[in-house]
């Protein structure tokens, strides 16, 4: 709760700040307010088999703030994005309300014009979690606190060649003792050499290492590693409407437990944007790696994911968006806990639809629905499938 309302305190000096800037006249700041009208149509998350608390759904009521900061000056551009919701249920017994906290940082300063410093943060604190749709991960119903910032210095050795040093601190924290052998915090740091080839083309060495850490994991349960990457990539651009990345290589992973052989395995990553018209995005992604496990009982998944999204503006006032994502993580019984574990699979759903009518030049009206389904095979695990349909107003205020 302590971390919560720091964030709120974060929040509302972002607020105060952009309110300042918005007095000096050449406001970088903007204020908006969504408020939308729902229907859950599973709101414990259950696939309503016996033993389960039964399918139940509820009207709900989102209630959102959005506060964004865009500051660009000479050599330095600072991005805030702060957005706190209030969600309450007419039909969930146990608890009607939640309040979720999404805050987000990027800050990029050319000290010369070959040497530059970028900062991204993405934070989110959570109540009684779904798939989320921001890493694509399944979490236990609890709240939780997820962090994750990464700092790059990069510099130009010549105009056609680039040094990447980079680090992350990845943070997933739940706030109930029930769920702490799934907290976890992650350093990792990198190096990348990118070598543009022609003015269209871009290869990429890369070299990364990363230690997992389970900090309030019982003494039964350690699944701490440490892993080496190293591989290479591509970046490719077709056409001016046409962009792809390409990276692979492969992940050697050693884990605490000295019962447990080393992990080592094939990774790679492909995405793709697409503009075939000024009023069309279309981007796609595909990865498989070695992957942190949300399972207690397994030191880590191997995961494949794929997602799409398109965004369309129909007319300057009427705009769509659809995105899908799929996720498959498998679970082997050479890199788990308990001699009794078998392999399992476990499959990931999200589907995400939104249309939204501009009205005037600061208001909007919208549309969305949003399909969740987790079907899992691990034992102990809920498979279920969850709808939310939702329309709403949302006002620029400045």
């Amino acid at each position: 709760m302590k971390r919560i309302n720091t964030f709120v305190v974060a929040g509302l000096l972002t607020a105060m700040a952009g309110t300042v800037l918005a007095a000096s006249g050449n406001s970088p700041f903007q204020l908006s307010n969504r408020l939308r009208l729902g229907y859950d149509d599973n709101v414990y998350q259950s696939g309503g088999e016996e033993g389960q608390p039964s399918k139940k759904d509820s009207f709900r009521i989102i209630e959102e703030i959005e506060i964004l900061v865009n500051l660009n000056l000479e050599r330095t551009y600072l991005g805030l994005r702060y957005r706190p919701s209030f969600l309450w249920y007419s039909d969930r017994d146990d608890d009607d309300s939640d309040f979720l906290n999404d805050l987000d940082l990027n800050f990029i300063h050319n000290f010369t014009p070959q040497l530059a410093l970028s900062l991204n943060d993405t934070l989110r604190s959570s109540q009684l979690p779904e798939l989320q749709d921001e890493e694509f991960v399944v979490r236990e119903d609890d709240d939780n606190i997820y962090n994750s910032a990464v700092a790059t210095l990069s510099y130009k050795l010549r105009p056609e060649t680039r040094v990447d040093l980079s680090g992350r601190h990845i943070m997933l924290q739940y706030q109930d003792d029930v769920n702490d052998d799934n907290s976890y915090y992650s350093v990792v740091g990198g190096l990348t050499i990118r070598q543009q080839l022609a003015s269209l083309t871009t290869v990429m060495v890369d070299g990364r290492y990363q230690t997992v850490v389970y900090d309030e994991a019982s003494a039964d349960a350690n699944r701490d590693s440490q892993s080496l990457f190293g591989g290479l990539g591509l970046e490719q651009t077709f056409s001016p409407q046409m962009i792809g990345t390409l990276r692979g290589g492969i992940e050697s992973r050693d884990y605490d437990d000295e019962g447990v052989d080393d992990n080592t395995k094939p990774y790679a990553e492909l995405s793709m944007t697409f503009l075939p018209s000024p009023a069309t995005r279309l981007t796609g992604a595909a990865s498989y790696s070695i992957y942190q496990s949300d399972v207690a009982r397994y030191l880590s998944q191997d995961r494949t994911y794929f997602s799409l999204s398109l965004a369309h503006d129909f007319t300057a006032k009427l705009s769509f968006y659809v995105s899908g994502a799929y996720t498959l993580s498998q679970y082997q019984a050479d890199y788990s806990l308990d001699e009794g574990l078998t392999d399992e699979d476990e499959n990931s759903f999200l589907v995400s639809m939104r249309l939204s009518y501009r009205v005037n030049r600061i208001n909007w009206i919208e549309a969305g629905w949003q399909f969740v389904k987790l079907d899992s095979d691990v034992l102990n695990r809920v498979s279920y499938d969850r709808n939310r349909f939702d329309v709403g107003w949302k006002i620029q205020l400045f």
